[in-house]
């Protein structure tokens, strides 16, 4: 064998060749196989690719059943004269629409040069700005949403609704995909730019809860969009990128620096000349901006608005079978226009009074709604309230209350509240904490004009408002309504239906009804009271006594006729007739009870709008169908019960409101126990206005006047520039004199006789109710001044006083010493009797005739006709004599 150095080298050479060849040979099969397995996947994800986007094309809706016309437009709401005076806005809803040819040119323009300057060339896709937008991402090292056209905006804000939800970026990836392909195919459906671009207008979310240029044009520059300049076009162009960071109320600056670049495109695009732009942009635009806004984009309704919403969110679903959520959605995304019935006039005079502080006449105090909720080691939850506060304290002291005199002593309270609520541990949940400060005392008024039971002005409050269906004590807080209850509650019943008249009498005395004593709100007795009279002077316990004879029921129907629903069977109870309710009233019922009454007794429903139309123009609720109307009380009852309470205003208990001889004016006032609420309801010709005031924790009140003052300085003011008008009498009215201690006909000498002056009055009645009886209440009689009682025929006339007193008065009556009762009636003077000479006189006498008498019986059989005739003039002048003698002594 050769081993020769050159035979191994030789060798070696060899294997390594070998070696070259097989490893080549290997690595071109795994080369082949790696190929082959690049292909393979490839295909596959070629493949995948393909069914993916098949798969999310399919998911994608059918564009021939899609809507991509905008949804949801806010309501706007109108004053009795035409002015806009709320816009009512569900999240995605506040948009007002306008067509193609109302939005300017420049700010179409405006908006292609910035959002999508291919808008008028492409498909519904920008393939040039697809691959710019990649390049863009790469080199920034990350991709955003660029690129999308128009179209695709329009697709993403009206179809592809979810996209605000979307947590992952596959999840966007397929709404890309889907919004591309559904561009494309509403550019072949539709096939016209204009139309894209009109509804994308009228869709975009631009700031400050604003949808589309209308709404934005509005907000930010109080003016209709077809009124926009060019400065302005840019300005409202500029915000749709991002409509917070660029939000011209919030970020002006942001905002100037977007609208720079829109202008830029514009005039690069060639949409506007240098000059153009050059105006544009020396235009000081933000001024005008915080001229018109100078909050934060939100507005608060006011107590108005909240009960016209009430009031018509009620007769959709009433009156047109509305589901609850389809009222929602109508009032807050349905575009309607709603005309209320507010008089601004009214309403301005209504908040002015009732916010000024100088008409209580007290010092204001703070209270508070307060919330706020407790999560303990236990993990369990407790929600406190200034309900729970009050409650608290009250544990220990009645009388407490929640009321202090300054903001910062409320909110001290509230702190020291928490404090003893954390004693056994755990804390307050953090965001759960709400505080509102409110004014006290509180107040609330209604305003109706009474011919057509719309109400003009209201108010739920005194002070700030601070948010949207906030406490409304006019219409959803029920208060005891004290002695206004008693027309309500009483008189209107007595007199339609009951038998009374305004001249009907009771007496004014102590009353008790089982365990149950009534008393008058001064403590005092007036006596025998007429009704008319009884309601002039506020008396509990006469109105009592008629409640109690016409019957609880009766009058308790009368009251739901009058519009009152918050009565229950445990109001069937004499403290009807004093407002002594269950659940009470609202300010709103009771002011319509009223109106009802000035509105010659027939009841109209309370409403708060006239008409509402919907987006397409159609009246869906009219006012004169809705509203309900019924004849409550006769029309000569109404005038009656008006009749009586124009003397409550000149002279009974409602002077303080009396506003002059320039309007006639007719109320009731009320108070309650303790004085917790204050009321007066009163109305002239043309109004009816209730008001109410006390405490939201229903603490004492130390004055209560301050109701007829607001009523006072409210109606003198809405009746300054009203024409003078008088309670119409309508037919059927009669006058007729009668008693005013019995109601029948006087008794002439007797009745205009009495004690204490005349008792005969002139009152109006209802045709055939007039009495037919005469007085059977005053009674005439000869009182010995000596003894102070009847006289007897021995009573010297110079001691003999002829006097009339009133009988049947009960104990401790306010008649008093005028009044005479049976005992008194059963006797006669003690003092002055027979003297001894009289009687020795009367009994000589009496002996001589019977011996007379007994001479003729023995003479003569039967006595002549003359002896008769002598015996019988003997016995007239001896009664005749004594009768004579009586008047001496």
């Amino acid at each position: 064998m050769n081993y020769s150095k050159q035979s191994i080298r030789h060798r070696a050479k060899s294997l390594e060749a070998k070696g070259i060849k097989i490893r080549n040979k290997i690595g071109l099969w795994v080369g082949k196989i790696v190929l082959a397995c690049i292909l393979v996947a490839m295909v596959v994800i070629i493949s995948s690719a393909i069914g993916v986007w098949k798969g999310i094309i399919d998911s994608a809706p059918d564009i021939s059943e899609i809507d991509v016309t905008p949804t949801g437009y806010s309501t706007t709401v109108y004053d009795a004269d035409g002015n806009e005076i709320s816009t009512l806005v569900a999240a995605g809803a506040n948009r007002k629409y306008v067509t193609i040819e109302e939005i300017p040119e420049d700010l179409q323009h405006a908006f292609v040069a910035i959002e999508d300057e291919r808008f008028y060339d492409h498909n519904g896709i920008d393939i040039t700005g697809i691959i710019r937008a990649f390049f863009v991402g790469v080199s920034n090292g990350g991709f955003s949403e660029g690129a999308s056209t128009i179209t695709q905006q329009l697709i993403k804000n009206n179809v592809l609704t979810t996209w605000t939800s979307e947590t992952s970026l596959i999840e966007k990836f397929q709404r890309k995909i889907q919004e591309q392909y559904l561009a494309v195919e509403l550019e072949k459906l539709v096939d016209d730019k204009q139309w894209i671009l009109e509804n994308y207008l009228n869709s975009i979310n631009l700031g400050s809860n604003t949808l589309g240029v209308e709404a934005a044009s509005l907000k930010y520059f109080n003016k209709d969009v077809s009124e926009l300049t060019l400065s302005e076009c840019a300005v409202i162009a500029g915000i749709t990128q991002n409509p917070s960071a660029y939000n011209p109320i919030r970020h002006p600056e942001n905002n100037a620096k977007r609208r720079e670049k829109v202008l830029g495109n514009m005039l690069e695009q060639g949409y506007i000349t240098q000059a153009q732009y050059e105006e544009a942009m020396a235009d000081n635009v933000y001024d005008r901006i915080a001229e018109y806004n100078t909050g934060d984009g939100t507005s608060v309704n006011s107590y108005f608005v909240d009960a016209m919403i009430d009031d018509v969110y009620d007769d959709l679903v009433n009156e047109l079978g509305y589901s609850e959520s389809e009222a929602y959605k109508a009032l807050y995304q349905g575009g309607l226009e709603i005309y209320s019935t507010q008089d601004p006039s009214i309403q301005t005079i209504l908040d002015e009074e009732i916010n000024d502080e100088e008409n209580y006449y007290v010092d204001t105090q703070y209270s508070f709604s307060m919330s706020f909720q407790v999560k303990y080691d236990d993990g369990t939850y407790k929600t406190f309230t200034h309900q729970t506060m009050l409650a608290y304290y009250q544990k220990s002291n009645s009388d407490a209350d929640i009321n202090y005199s300054s903001e910062e002593d409320a909110r001290a309270a509230i702190e020291k509240y928490k404090e003893i609520v954390l004693e056994d541990g755990g804390s307050i949940v953090e965001g759960t904490e709400s505080v509102y400060i409110t004014l006290q005392p509180q107040a609330a008024a209604t305003i109706i004009d009474n011919e057509t039971g719309y109400v003009v002005a209201l108010t739920g409050g005194r002070g700030e408002k601070e948010g949207n269906r906030t406490l409304n004590r006019a219409t959803d807080v029920t208060r005891q309504p004290g002695s206004t209850f008693k027309i309500i509650g009483c008189y209107a019943a007595a007199l339609d239906a009951g038998g009374k008249t305004l001249a009907s009498v009771q007496d004014d005395a102590p009353f008790k009804v089982g365990d149950k004593s009534y008393r008058n709100w001064d403590n005092s007795y007036s006596g025998f009271t007429t009704i008319r009279d009884a309601i002039t002077d506020s008396m509990n316990i006469v109105t009592v006594k008629n409640l109690q004879d016409i019957g609880v029921e009766l009058a308790y129907s009368y009251a739901e006729k009058l519009g009152i629903t918050t009565l229950v069977d445990q109001d069937k109870n004499l403290g009807l007739a004093l407002g002594g309710l269950t659940n009470g009233v609202t300010n709103l019922e009771l002011t319509a009870a009223y109106a009802t009454i000035a509105n010659g007794g027939t009841y109209r429903t309370p409403k708060f709008y006239t008409k509402v139309v919907d987006h397409d123009g159609n009246v869906l609720l009219d006012a004169s169908e809705t509203q309900e109307s019924h004849q409550a009380l006769k029309e000569t009852t109404a005038w009656l019960l008006t009749s009586a309470m124009e003397d409550v205003m000149t002279e009974g208990s409602g002077t303080a409101a009396y506003f002059g001889d320039s309007m006639a004016q007719a109320g009731k006032t009320g108070t309650t126990t303790s004085n917790r609420d204050t009321l007066l309801e009163g109305y002239t010709p043309y109004y009816t206005c209730g008001i109410w005031g006390g405490f939201d924790d229903n603490a004492v009140q130390s004055y209560t006047q301050y109701t007829k003052t607001l009523w006072k300085a409210i109606m003198s003011r809405v009746h300054e520039d009203l024409e003078y008008k008088d309670f119409e009498k309508p037919a059927g009215i009669v006058e007729a004199k009668v008693c005013a201690k019995s109601g029948l006909l006087p008794v002439e000498k007797v009745c205009d006789h009495d004690q204490r002056g005349s008792m005969v009055i002139t009152e109006y009645f209802e045709e055939g109710t007039v009495p037919t009886e005469t007085c059977s209440t005053h009674i005439a009689l000869d009182i010995c001044t000596t003894s102070g009682l009847i006289a007897n025929m021995y009573c010297p006339s110079d001691k003999v006083k002829h006097l009339v007193f009133v009988t049947g008065a009960e104990d401790g009556s306010g008649e008093g010493e005028y009044n005479i009762d049976e005992a008194f009636l059963a006797g006669t003077c003690d003092k002055h009797k027979k003297t001894e000479t009289e009687t020795q006189t009367q009994t000589q006498t009496q002996t001589q005739t019977q011996e007379n008498t007994e001479d003729n019986s023995t003479t003569t059989d039967e006595p002549t006709s003359e002896d008769t005739t002598d015996d019988s003039s003997t016995d007239e002048n001896t009664d005749s004599q004594d009768s004579d003698d009586t008047g001496d002594e």
